[in-house]
């Protein structure tokens, strides 16, 4: 079994940093979410970078597309079957209200969008962890 490293570590802590950070701000900016979605993402995220440091780790940039695509599927799918006209509705869990429209400077934001977002700051996060060097 191999050492955790302080590197793999800190590694991990700037993905989830930098992609919780950025859909913080953008649900700050925007319309803002609940306590259970933002806690949601944070494990979700960690969950993805600890797998992508410790098992499909690449320096090549399309390997990471390809990774922060299957990380905001799945961010997104599980946003949506967990939301309130997801899939709970179907399991007999309803909300009290439809959620509110995501509005950011203006412009509505649909899932479609949400999902580029999710992967686009997971993707820079994979990009900044390569700056850290081993000693």
């Amino acid at each position: 079994m191999q050492k955790i490293d302080k590197i793999e570590i800190i590694k991990v802590a700037i993905i989830v940093a930098i992609f919780w950070i950025s859909d913080f701000i953008l649900h700050s900016i925007g319309i803002g979410e609940s306590k259970f979605y933002f806690i949601s993402k944070f494990f979700n995220s960690t969950l993805f970078a600890i797998l992508w440091v410790f098992v499909f780790y690449s320096k090549k940039s399309f390997s990471k597309l390809i990774y922060s695509f299957v990380f905001s599927t799945w961010v997104s799918f599980y946003y949506i079957i967990s939301s309130y006209s997801g899939l709970v509705q179907y399991l007999g869990i309803y909300a009290l209200s439809s959620p509110p429209p995501f509005v950011i400077i203006g412009l509505t934001l649909t899932p479609l969008i949400w999902w580029i977002t999710h992967g686009l700051g997971f993707y820079i996060g994979l990009e900044i962890n390569e700056l850290i060097k081993k000693k």
